[in-house]
């Protein structure tokens, strides 16, 4: 059996681990605590996306992948204070003890390649946001993460408060292109005035900002 044979068949035993853990009952009283906000369903989907975050673990073991979330990572964290418990399901899981790190959202490649890893196991499509990235804002947890899957930002990244834009976490992006128009029209280049058109046979004249013609303009 070769290793990536392997590799497909240990995947499906290990998400059943993932989706048979049951969270101690602590947990919920830690978040109840620390959150008295949050309702039972709350709890609940604080269950269900911190689960998110052990099958993508639990498919990309040896990846180096962030935790999204601040009311997930306590649920998390209260979760490995069971360490014989939690060594065992680790084991089950994922075959390695997971050590708790919850990685700064400025991480720009881990959190991007959880982000890729959660749009593959929620099936929200290229601009979603998986429910790692959504749980905090929709709780309104206090101290929690908060993101844009897109700023609207071409080249640039338009700032919104208490927001981290992930479409240019890991850079600007790609710029705008220049616009132009077909045909004899000139166009604009955006740097130095108008040029093109179907003048001589270099192309029409270019005019600086004073108006000034260039060495092959023509006459008007």
């Amino acid at each position: 059996m070769n290793w990536m044979t392997f590799r497909t068949d240990r995947t499906p035993r290990r998400l059943r681990a993932v989706s048979d853990l049951r969270f101690p009952a602590g947990g919920r009283e830690h978040l109840r605590s620390r959150y008295p906000h949050l309702s039972e369903d709350d709890l609940v989907l604080v269950e269900t996306a911190t689960r998110q975050w052990f099958r993508l673990t639990a498919r990309q073991s040896g990846a180096k992948l962030a935790m999204p979330s601040v009311v997930a990572g306590e649920l998390w964290r209260e979760l490995t204070l069971h360490t014989q418990d939690y060594a065992a399901f680790c084991d089950a899981a994922f075959g390695r003890l997971l050590p708790h790190e919850v990685a700064s959202v400025t991480a720009s490649a881990p959190l991007l390649a959880t982000l890729s890893q959660g749009r593959r196991d929620e099936d929200c499509g290229p601009t979603g946001l998986p429910l790692l990235f959504r749980v905090d804002q929709e709780l309104r947890v206090p101290d929690g993460n908060r993101y844009l899957a897109d700023c609207g930002g071409r080249g640039e990244c338009f700032p919104v408060a208490n927001r981290v834009c992930l479409q240019h976490l890991g850079g600007p992006g790609k710029g705008p292109k220049p616009r132009g128009i077909r045909g004899d029209l000139p166009f604009n280049d955006g740097r130095h005035g108008y040029a093109g058109g179907a003048g001589g046979s270099g192309g029409g004249a270019e005019f600086g900002s004073d108006g000034g013609g260039g060495d092959g303009g023509g006459s008007n």
